[in-house]
């Protein structure tokens, strides 16, 4: 089953009505309440990382069940932004500054904001959200570092993967591993995907539900 589309933006457009679609999604596919709770929890901290990005960024948002039994939520924009459109984005911030990200939907916008700047940013994200930042070639998945970043993905279960490693060892990991755990969307999310393709920019958290 997949829901109708909505576009959603940064003043909040949209936000309603993609509400709206997470609980019918729910009732149509007979979840119970504390499963269609953690959808709609899902949905608004996905809308309220749209909010935070700037009022000028919009995209779609809808939701969708897999055979395998599984809800997705997807979020697809397109941008014609660059790297130098990056000083006019921030002024069109909330806050008029590029602050630094805190929390896992605050990692995941700032990863959707670089793709947006079409920066070749993959090297430094790979560095500081884990091994996750993968290149799609015609010849499939390969490490970033083969090759120079112009497409990339980042999964938040390999991150999370990655960190649960480390956590014991590294202070940094630690201090990620205790985000993770403070995390909604950490918590309740079987992943997150964010990718990047050319100028189009899909984030899809998905849930298992039956």
């Amino acid at each position: 089953m997949q829901t109708d589309k909505v576009k959603v933006d940064g003043w909040g457009i949209g936000r309603d009505e993609a509400l709206e679609l997470a609980e019918r999604f729910s009732e149509y596919e007979g979840l119970d309440s504390r499963t269609s709770m953690r959808i709609r929890l899902l949905a608004e901290e996905t809308l309220g990382m749209v909010t935070a990005i700037a009022e000028d960024f919009d995209a779609v948002f809808w939701l969708e069940s897999t055979k395998d039994g599984n809800a997705i939520i997807h979020l697809d924009a397109e941008t014609d932004m660059d790297f130098r459109k990056k000083d006019a984005f921030i002024a069109a911030s909330r806050d008029k500054k590029n602050e630094a990200a805190t929390g896992i939907m605050g990692k995941i916008r700032e990863i959707i904001e670089n793709g947006m700047y079409s920066m070749d940013e993959a090297g430094s994200l790979q560095a500081e959200y884990g091994g996750n930042v993968l290149m799609y070639s015609s010849m499939g998945m390969c490490d970033v570092s083969a090759s120079p970043a112009v497409d990339y993905m980042w999964s938040l279960e390999r991150y999370r993967e990655s960190v649960e490693v480390n956590k014991d060892t590294d202070p940094a990991s630690g201090y990620a591993w205790d985000e993770l755990e403070k995390s909604i969307v950490g918590n309740i999310a079987d992943d997150v995907r964010v990718s990047v393709k050319g100028s189009r920019i899909e984030m899809a958290i998905e849930k298992k539900i039956k």
